[in-house]
C-alpha cells in the first residue's frame, strides 16, 4: 500500500474515526489510492497513530459508501468500478436524485448561495486557463455539493453523497469534460436553469450535465 496519500494535512478537530475516513476517502477519490489497492487495518492505524477501533469504524463507513470492499479471507480493497455500474447505475441514479432535489428549489438559493456558486465557477474558469485539472475538479465538486446541500432533504443528500463518492473515482481518473474550458460556462448554464423555475429545461440540463457531458468519453475510455 502506497503511503503517499498520508502526506495530506492532518490538522483538524475531527474525531479519529471521521478524520481517518475523510483522509482515506479523499485519497481514494483523488486516485492516490488506486482501485484494487489493499488496505490493511494495522498499517492504516500505524500511519495515523490511532487504535484499531477508529480505523475499523472508518473502513465500515467507506464500505457503506461503496469506496472499499471486504472480501472474506482476502482483506479490504479499494473498489473497482465497472463500466456497466458507472454508466447504467451510478450516473442515472445521480440524475434522479438531483432532479428530485432541484425541481422546486429555486427559492432556496439565496443571494449568498448564488454568490458562492459563482465563485466556484470563477475558479473553474481560472483553472481551465492554467490547465489545472485538479482545481477544476475540486470546484466542480464543491459547486454540486453546495447545490445539493441547499436544495436536498437530508435523506436525498445522504444518498447523493454515496453515489457521488463512487462517481468521483472515475471523474478523477479520466478528468472532467474533455474540453476543460467548457466547465465554467456549463455550470453557469446549469445554475441559470436551477434559478429560472422551468422544470422541463432544468431536467434537460441535469441530464446533459450528469450524463451527456461525461458518458461518451467514458465509454471510449473504459476497457
Amino acid at each position: 500500500m502506497s503511503t503517499d496519500f498520508f502526506k495530506l494535512s492532518s490538522g483538524n478537530n475531527l474525531s479519529q474515526r471521521t478524520h481517518v475516513a475523510h483522509m482515506l476517502r479523499e485519497a481514494i477519490v483523488s486516485g492516490k489510492l488506486k482501485p484494487g489497492t489493499q488496505l490493511k487495518q494495522n498499517e492504516v492505524g500505524k500511519k495515523f497513530e490511532c487504535s484499531p477501533g477508529p480505523v475499523r469504524e472508518a473502513m465500515r463507513d467507506l464500505e457503506s459508501e461503496g469506496l472499499i470492499e471486504h472480501f472474506p479471507n482476502r482483506g479490504v480493497f479499494v473498489t473497482q468500478i465497472t463500466k456497466e455500474e458507472y454508466l447504467e447505475m451510478l450516473l442515472p441514479a445521480r440524475v434522479v436524485l438531483e432532479k428530485f432535489a432541484l425541481k422546486h428549489a429555486a427559492k432556496k438559493f439565496t443571494p449568498e448561495v448564488i454568490e458562492t456558486l459563482n465563485e466556484q465557477i470563477e475558479i473553474m474558469r481560472k483553472g481551465a486557463k492554467k490547465k489545472d485539472i485538479d482545481s477544476v475538479n475540486e470546484a466542480d465538486m464543491k459547486f454540486h455539493m453546495i447545490v445539493m446541500q441547499t436544495a436536498a432533504t437530508q435523506q436525498t443528500f445522504h444518498l447523493w453523497k454515496s453515489v457521488m463518492s463512487r462517481i468521483r473515482l472515475e471523474l478523477y481518473r479520466v478528468g472532467p469534460h474533455p474540453i476543460l474550458t467548457e466547465q465554467a460556462p456549463n455550470h453557469t448554464q446549469l445554475l441559470a436553469a436551477i434559478l429560472n423555475g422551468d422544470v422541463k429545461q432544468l431536467y434537460k440540463e441535469i441530464e446533459w450535465h450528469c450524463i451527456g457531458a461525461v458518458s461518451d468519453p467514458l465509454k471510449k475510455d473504459f476497457k
